[in-house]
């Protein structure tokens, strides 16, 4: 038995031996070859080179450029010369390929070689075509626009307003096109492989305005002949009966039925008799009776929503419901007019005082025009008041004068001189209250306004937007501010409750003094000729700082230093040019 078994084991083992070595030898011709049964279009490339593939792709490649294919389409037949298209190979797939056949692990590659003993593998190289002219031609030729639906509305006078219209449609018709990717790929198959279908590629170009979607229109404008769409808004209402709706309706884009844009514009017009700003009340504070009235009520503010309504206007044609109650967002004001004696403002807990004698006519309007600006706003707890979005853009649209004022190195009339006499009084005044300042510049110069009787470095400018004067209300309760004048005085005083804070601000150290430079002498057209006005007059250059310490119950609770960096400034001298 032994021997009978080495007798089996011995073929075998041979034959296990031959198989491998087979294996090897396969592995070692296709080291730089194609695997058996690779094709390249219908070409045979097993056991080629990638050099040998593409020249033998190549060969019947050139061959077949020099053809004319003939095309058929349900009315006529075209001729493309190849000879003429450009016709360039992208051997890219054809090199990805290769790599993929050699680079794989051995047993993967061992597992595909089996697999293209029953599958072979096919590349299609990349060709690109220039076949513009030819294609234009045939494209030119099998080309049909197509037919967009209609709605048909045809007024019927004298008639009942449900029957006062015959609304008819035309239906749609596809268009025909070339479809030229699909002539590029049978023409690109027949140089692969010497094979392609001769059907002439076509395909539809569906219509902008389905019959559907005419259908769809018909149905809403008959809805709205007999029972028109209403918008309603307390009792307000307003009408969209079917000539109305045949403005409205889009039947371009998608499945929408109705067009944005006209709607919106519609809504609009309906928003303009609904929407109103919220009004924040202005209030006063009597110091005799300790309570706040008003001179300005409150009043709520509302604004119609335009997409909601759009959407609902939407939802209403296909649901036949035909009235629409508008969606209004109401917007609350901050304080409710009755409730503002219940907001802890009790005490005077600041003022601000600034003198501007020798100020024209109109820089004296601005300070007052900005003062009612201010006068009876309410800042509540935590919140932060900026002077810009309180006294808002300063132009003449919002009621300013031109004053003098600085500008690009010049004195020159501009809209608002003198509201910074308003924002360097409501600063002093919120010094002297202890709150926090978020937000404060000083002035480029030493402007005189802000020195009678006051000594420097207690200004503060504004430019709508861009700088700002802003203050923190963290005393917990809310605070009024009352601005108002007396003769050539601004004061600004601030209510709320006290919460036992102390201010002490020292007086105002001047260091670094700088001579103004020469006088400046400028034309003025506006000015009879002969006339010298003094505008603005010489200020010494100076850094000044002071400190302002806050305490409670007698604890230091902050101790701050303030500095303001002053230019040199000229005296300025307008010289009338005008001729009488």
């Amino acid at each position: 038995m032994a021997v009978v078994k080495k007798f089996y084991r011995l073929p075998t083992a041979l034959f296990i031996i031959l198989i491998i070595l087979i294996i090897l030898t396969y592995q070692v011709i296709l080291r730089d070859k194609f695997a058996i049964l690779t094709y390249i279009g219908d070409t045979n490339v097993s056991l080629l080179t990638q050099n040998q593939a593409i020249r033998a792709y190549e060969g019947k490649f050139n061959k077949r450029i020099q053809n004319k294919l003939n095309f058929l389409s349900p009315k006529q037949a075209f001729t493309i010369d190849l000879a003429t298209a450009s016709a360039k190979i992208d051997y890219s797939t054809l090199y990805n390929d290769f790599r993929s056949q050699h680079n794989q692990p051995l047993l993967i590659q061992l597992r595909n070689q089996a697999i293209n003993l029953f599958f072979p593998v096919k590349i299609y190289p990349k060709i690109t075509l220039s076949l513009s002219s030819q294609q234009d031609n045939i494209a030119q030729a099998v080309y049909k626009p197509y037919q967009n639906a209609q709605v048909i509305f045809n007024e019927i006078p004298n008639q009942e307003a449900s029957q006062s219209a015959q609304i008819q449609i035309k239906e749609s018709i596809d268009g025909i096109s070339l479809d030229e990717k699909a002539l590029q790929k049978q023409i690109a198959d027949f140089l692969s492989t010497g094979k392609y279908q001769n059907n002439l590629s076509l395909k539809k170009v569906p219509p902008k305005i389905s019959t559907k979607q005419a259908q769809s229109a018909k149905q809403a404008l008959e809805q709205t002949l007999k029972q028109p769409l209403m918008l309603n808004f307390k009792d307000k209402s307003w009408t969209i009966d079917a000539k109305v709706l045949l403005t409205l309706l889009d039947l371009t884009v998608g499945e929408n039925l109705l067009d944005k844009n006209q709607v919106q514009a519609f809504i609009k017009n309906v928003a303009s008799d609904i929407d109103q700003g919220v009004q924040e009340g202005l209030f006063e504070f009597n110091p005799s009776t300790k309570r706040v009235s008003t001179f300005q009520p409150s009043h709520e503010g509302r604004k119609l929503d335009l997409d909601k309504t759009y959407q609902a206007l939407t939802d209403a044609l296909t649901s036949s419901q035909p009235v629409i109650n508008l969606p209004v967002d109401i917007i609350k004001p901050k304080i409710q007019t009755e409730d503002v004696n219940n907001l802890g403002i009790k005490e005077l807990i600041g003022r601000g005082i600034s003198n501007f004698a020798g100020s024209i006519p109109n820089r004296i309007y601005n300070v007052n025009l900005t003062a009612a600006k201010l006068n009876g706003v309410l800042i509540p707890p935590g919140e932060i008041f900026s002077f810009n979005k309180t006294v808002g853009d300063i132009t003449a649209a919002t009621g300013f004068k031109q004053a003098y004022v600085i500008k690009e190195g010049r004195t020159v009339l501009d809209d608002g001189g003198g509201v910074c006499q308003d924002s360097t009084t409501l600063f002093r005044a919120v010094l002297n209250a202890g709150l926090p300042v978020v937000a404060r510049t000083a002035h480029a110069y030493r402007v005189g306004y802000y020195e009678q009787g006051f000594p420097p470095g207690l200004d503060a400018t504004v430019f709508y937007p861009s700088v700002d004067f802003q203050f923190k209300n963290d005393t917990g309760h809310h605070i009024l501010i009352q601005a108002y004048t007396a003769g050539l005085t601004l004061y600004i005083d601030l209510y709320g409750t006290s919460d036992g804070r102390v201010v002490t601000l020292s007086k105002p150290i001047v260091t670094d003094l700088v001579p103004p430079p020469p006088e400046l002498r400028q034309d003025d057209p506006t000015l009879p000729k002969g006339t010298v006005k003094q505008v603005d007059w010489a200020a010494q250059g100076a850094k000044v700082r002071f400190t302002r310490i806050i305490y409670r119950n007698g604890e230091e609770l902050i101790k701050e230093t303030w500095t303001s960096n002053y230019k040199p400034w000229q005296a300025i001298y307008l010289v009338g040019t005008k001729e009488n």
